[in-house]
């Protein structure tokens, strides 16, 4: 009889568990380098497979076709959403809530001299907010296209007095008979704390220069001082005052009598039963009434050949049109570099598309040092903020300036307090 096998020997737990650990070890740091390096891999796709597309889009752009501009969101001067996500939207099909002035600006100027395009049709009513610097620009572009020798057509469901006053800018102004026009003016809202403060029994000691100054208003009244309504009448005022001469010489109205039915807008939608549409026609704001599938009909009646499935007209949307014709120049080239600053100032570094003490005076001080640099253009467009991170940003335009480089601020929507102090020390100021 064959006596059994011996037992295996016993191993040692700890050395076990010392191996086991380690081959652990040695699977996570490959499923690491499998996930960097598959998610670089997918980054340059991303990046040829936008390239390609963009170089397709420039050929595929067919004769006789309509440059269809429909911004959806913010114009803003910059990007503030992560442009991985904004290339993710792209592929899924969404577009960002986001639209760059310059990058409408350009797409415009290029349309004007492509002769590919034959007119543009702006589409604005998801035009969520801009202002009036912004709107103006893009206006111009407009008025640019059109002294070109080509139309520019406006509709939309609604709309409201910024998306209106891009609108006004069309040689031809439509909205849908069931939409309209809703111009209100300009106001100024704002929550008063002071008796919450009391209640709560909480002192506010407030440290200001002048009687203007009104930011902290808030924490010391119940209401809004006569100085800040003072300022705000002035200021306001006299915004609205250009918008309405800019409106009325557009539109060749008279600018007293556009006044007065704004003034009196609710009694001129009693008059046409709130038939909104109707009542922006009665007024001249637009020149017809028209039903999208009437715009089709009508783009084609005047010559626009038709889509490929036919149910159409032949048309390039504004941001694979831009992807194809924008582009970036020579970045080893001298040039002039551009700084943007937008948003609220804050201290320390911030993202793109807001202004940090410390991230934006590292972007002006990278521009000094580059030996290519020939000038420097600061685009401010803040409402101000924190007081050392101004300063931070205000000594690096100094010392770029002191440096023998040009510095040129050009002012978009707004430069306020801490907004105009970064801008003190350019050579020109626009």
């Amino acid at each position: 009889m064959t006596p059994p096998p011996p037992p295996p020997p016993r191993r040692n737990g700890f050395w076990a568990f010392l191996r086991a650990l380690g081959r652990g070890i040695n699977m996570l740091r490959l499923v690491i380098i499998n996930l960097v390096f598959f998610g670089v891999l997918f980054v340059l796709l991303l990046l040829l497979t936008a390239g390609v597309a963009g170089s397709r889009m420039e050929r595929a752009v067919q004769d006789d076709s309509v440059l269809v501009i429909r911004p959806q969101g913010q114009l803003v001067e910059q990007y503030s959403i992560d442009p991985l996500q904004r290339a993710l939207a792209g592929l899924s099909g969404e577009q960002p809530k986001q639209v760059q002035v310059r990058d409408m600006v350009g797409a415009i100027d290029a349309a004007a001299k492509d002769r590919r395009i034959s007119r543009i049709l702006l589409l604005p009513d998801e035009l969520q907010g801009g202002g009036f610097a912004a709107l103006r620009e893009v206006g111009a572009a407009l008025d640019r296209f059109r002294a070109a020798g080509k139309p520019v057509v406006a509709w939309a469901v609604n709309l409201d007095q910024g998306q209106y006053y891009l609108a006004a800018h069309a040689d031809r102004l439509l909205v849908d008979p069931q939409g309209g026009v809703l111009i209100t003016g300009l106001a100024n809202y704002r929550l008063f704390y002071k008796d919450l403060l009391d209640k709560l029994g909480v002192d506010v000691h407030l440290f200001r220069v002048g009687e203007f100054k009104s930011a902290a208003e808030p924490y010391i009244l119940d209401h809004a001082s006569a100085e800040a309504k003072q300022a705000d009448s002035y200021w306001m005022g006299g915004l609205w005052d250009g918008y309405l001469a800019e409106v009325a010489q557009l539109r060749k109205l008279d600018p007293a009598v556009l006044r007065d039915d704004i003034d009196n807008l609710p009694q001129h939608i009693a008059s046409t039963q709130g038939n909104l549409a109707q009542l922006a026609l009665n007024q001249h704001l637009v020149d017809g009434l028209a039903t999208r599938g009437e715009l089709i009909a009508m783009m084609r009646k005047e010559g626009v050949p038709a889509d490929r499935k036919g149910h159409s007209f032949r048309q390039v949307e504004f941001a694979r049109y831009a992807a194809g014709t924008l582009r970036d120049g020579d970045l080893f080239a001298p040039g002039v570099a551009i700084v943007v600053a937008e948003g609220e100032i804050a201290g320390g570094k911030r993202a793109a598309g807001s202004i940090g003490g410390e991230s934006t005076a590292a972007l002006i001080r990278s521009a000094r040092e580059d030996r290519k640099t020939r000038a420097l253009v600061l685009r401010v467009n803040s409402p101000g903020g924190e007081v050392y991170a101004a300063e931070q940003i205000r000594r690096e335009v100094e010392l770029t300036r002191s440096a023998g480089i040009p510095v040129v601020v050009a002012m978009g929507d707004v430069a306020a307090s801490g907004g105009y102090w970064i801008a003190m020390n350019a050579n020109r100021i626009f």
